[in-house]
């Protein structure tokens, strides 16, 4: 083997999924050994259990609980003041009349039509049946002789 171990194959030794390779090179690397000792100290350390007391634990538990008693904090009361606040001074900002006029008014239009004027023009342009768009197409498919009798006109 080439070299020394790396982290991984340090922790697959440590795990006993490890290469043979791997094995026979600490057995042969006092620097890889010395790691890997250490490696099995760092395990054993945070397997080791740890020993706390019910004296400990029945005082967490009341320091909980007294949390839980205790009234909730005055900062939530403010929350829908502050949000109706913002409500208005956006509702300004966006109702308050622009400083710059238009530059000029929009005409005036007079209408002075009468009911029968205003049916005759509906009427009439509900008569015909296709669109007015559909004028410049239709005279695609004319046959050539109308078209030339007009050109000549």
């Amino acid at each position: 083997m080439k070299g020394h171990l790396n982290h991984d194959e340090l922790l697959e030794c440590l795990y006993g999924i490890g290469r043979r390779e791997a094995h026979a090179h600490l057995l042969e690397c006092k620097e890889c050994a010395g790691r890997y000792a250490a490696c099995e100290r760092r395990r054993s350390e945070a397997v080791a259990p740890v020993e706390v007391s019910s004296d400990f634990l029945a005082a967490q538990r009341r320091a909980i609980y007294a949390q839980l008693q205790e009234p909730p904090r005055s900062q939530a009361k403010w929350a829908p003041a502050l949000a109706a606040g913002l409500l208005l001074a956006l509702g300004l900002f966006l109702g308050w009349p622009s400083v710059n006029p238009p530059e000029r008014p929009a005409p005036a239009v007079k209408a002075e039509i009468s009911d029968e004027q205003l049916f005759s023009d509906v009427y009439s342009i509900e008569e015909s049946i296709e669109p007015r768009a559909a004028a410049p197409i239709q005279r695609l498919f004319e046959p050539a002789s109308e078209l030339s009798e007009e050109g000549q006109n």
